[in-house]
Order: structure tokens, then sequence, then C-alpha cells
């Protein structure tokens, strides 16, 4: 059995260990050592990365009862080797994590809820609460978890032994098995839990939440602490930065910048559609009264164009096909008729035009992807 290092000292990341195996399977190599401060993926957190004799480690997992290192290079068995594990990502996510204990403490405590559920990903946090909070209420949540981590109260883990246990009163995500560990952040939180911590909250830095939705009866909240919080808010500040150089307002304007912008979008958009109305009015004056069937093919007309020029013509021909695009892309079509019945010939439409179109006798739509000679001449001799 591997002894677990990280379990008393979450800041050990230079060590010695020997190898007891090293094994291939599939394309990568397993290796177990008799001890490491590798933390393996488990409790909702990945797996850590680093260097064992020089090594690229890329992840660590349980296999079965071991704990294993994954590489693409084998290690040689039965040596001390000196392992490494990478510091940043580590860091990163003891503060992730630390934080979240604040956050589901403060939960507990203020609404009752349980966390049952947590994920620590490499790009996000979230963690599920069985109950519905407020906006309100969850920005006092966050102001209470950074005033917690400006106190810099201490954070300890340990095993207490049964009868311990049994008169502390802690929090946990799910049943535990074996010996229960403890974080404890003091004067905050108890919970169960198998994961490296920072040894104060101020190591956390600062916590961040992102967002919360409703999720399974209760919420799911987005967040990220520390440095991971730093990067975040180090691209927001970048994309505004390059919002405000793109609607030319200062930083601080995007909001109002944003908002011109839509208006001046919804007056152009409307005087667009009235333009359109108009030249489709134009559209339908040119196409002459016949007995016979009319294919009429303009690009730039979304389906609620098409059917108003059917709608304007349907009465000048048998039968009046609309269609818009190119033989490249294909066509949107719609087709209309005030004496036959179109779903009747329906299928034919849609074979001879090589698409698909459904609708009622008086109307068709659809789309088509076969060349504008073809579909006339189909017309002309249905």
């Amino acid at each position: 059995m591997t002894e677990k290092l990280y379990d008393n000292d979450a800041f050990l990341f230079n060590f010695k260990a020997n190898v007891i195996k090293c094994e291939k399977r599939g394309e990568k190599f397993l290796t177990e050592l008799d001890k490491t401060a590798f933390f393996p993926e488990s409790g909702g957190q990945f797996g850590d990365s680093g260097t064992i004799d020089g090594v690229n480690i890329l992840d660590t997992q349980y296999d079965g009862d071991r704990i294993v290192h994954i590489s693409t290079e084998p290690i040689t068995e039965r040596k001390e080797v000196l392992c490494e594990v990478e510091f940043e990502q580590r860091f990163r996510k003891m503060q992730n994590h630390t934080g979240e204990h604040i956050v589901s403490s403060i939960m507990h405590r203020r609404f009752g809820f349980n966390n049952v559920g947590f994920h620590l990903g490499k790009d996000e946090m979230t963690f599920d609460f069985d109950g519905e909070i407020t906006k309100e209420q969850m920005a006092q949540v966050e102001k209470e978890a950074n005033r917690i981590v400006c106190e810099n109260v201490s954070v300890r883990t340990y095993y207490p032994t049964e009868n311990e246990l049994d008169a502390i009163e802690y929090r946990s995500k799910g049943e535990v098995e074996g010996k229960v560990r403890i974080v404890e952040i003091d004067g905050v939180d108890k919970c169960a839990c198998c994961a490296p911590h920072v040894s104060r909250t101020g190591q956390i830095g600062i916590i961040k939440i992102l967002g919360f939705i409703r999720y399974k009866g209760g919420i799911r909240i987005r967040m990220l602490c520390g440095l991971d919080a730093l990067d975040d808010f180090k691209q927001r500040i970048a994309r505004e930065e390059e919002i405000s150089h793109l609607l030319c307002v200062p930083q601080s304007e995007t909001v109002r910048g944003v908002k011109d912008l839509t208006a001046q979008n919804d007056a152009l958009k409307y005087k667009n559609t009235v333009l359109k109305k108009e030249l489709i009015q134009k559209y339908a004056e040119d196409i002459l009264t016949t007995k016979k069937n009319v294919c009429f093919f303009k690009d730039g007309l979304d389906m609620a164009d098409l059917r108003e020029m059917c709608n304007l013509c349907a009465e000048k021909c048998k039968i009046f096909a609309a269609f818009s695009g190119d033989d490249t892309n294909g066509y949107l079509m719609v087709i209309a008729s005030k004496t036959v019945a179109l779903r009747a010939i329906a299928s034919d439409i849609s074979t001879a035009c090589r698409g698909k179109c459904g609708g009622s006798d008086a109307m068709l739509s659809g789309r088509a992807t076969a060349k504008k000679d073809e579909i006339i001449i189909f017309f002309e001799e249905i």
C-alpha cells in the first residue's frame, strides 16, 4: 500500500520514493511507488501531474486499491527515484477546493443545504446543492466567503479516532468508506475530504462565484478561486478592452456602446424590412398573369419573403414556385397554388428538386438541391 504523503503535507512537491512496479497497459505505463505526494483523481478532483526520475507524469489515478502514476515512458523498477509534483497546477486545485469548502459551509449553515455534487476540472469548478437561493443571497454568500479568506484562519487535516469522530459534527458529500479524514477550517467548517488543501485561508486569494443555475431541484454553482480567478479576470478585461476598441467607447461605457449599437441595428432591420417588402411588391407586379406554372428565382430572400411572393402571385398562374439561393449551395423554396392540391404532388416535387418539402394543399415549403435549369424544366412539364 502506497503511503500518502499528501495527507500530512499538502505543500510537499519534491520527494524521493522507491519504484515498486512499472507495468505497460496499452500505450501507457503505470508506475506504483512505496510513497507518493501525487494526489490521484478522486472526490471530484482530477489527478496530479509532474515528473518521476525525469519522466513526465501525465496523470495520477487509482487502479483498484493502488495509486498509479501514468506516463508514456517506462520507469525503472526497484530503484529510488526523485519525484516532483507540478506545483502551480496542484496549488490552484488546493485554492479552489478549499474555497469550495468555505462556500459549502456557508450554504449549509445559512440555508441548511447539502453539497450533493462536486467537480474540479482543469478549466472549471462546479458544485451542486439540494436547494435554491436568490441572486442577492448568493452575493451575500460570496461576500462572507471572501471575508473568511481575509481573516486568514488556519486549515488543518487529520484522521480522528472512532471515539473522536463520534463526537465531531462534520459535513460529508456522501458515504465515506474506511478511515475518515477531516479538513477543518478554524471556526468555519469541518468536512470529510481526501484532497490536499491550503494551510491558511489567505492562501486562497479570492473566491469568485461566476454564476449559478437551477439543477435537479437545487442549484449548480460555477466558481473559481485564487490564480484561476485571476486568469479569468484577465481574460474578461482583455475581452472588454477589445469590445471597447470595436465600439470606440471607453471600457467603462461598453454597456452603453452595446445598447447604442443594438438600437442602431434594430432601426436598420426595421428599415430593411420595409424596403424588402416594397421590393417584393415590385417583383410581384412584374409577374404576368398566365395559365401556366411560373418559377421565380431571386437570391438573398428568406422563407418569409418567398411566402409573401407566393401570397401575392398565386392567383396569377397555375402553380407559383419561388426560390432563393444558387446551384452551389441549394435553394430555399416555397410553392403556392389556388387551383392545384399541392400535397398530392409534394412527393414528386421533392424528388424532382432533390430536396424535401411539406405543408398544405395551398402552400408547400422546403429546400432543393437540384440545379436551376432542372427545376424550371420540371415545373414546365408537370
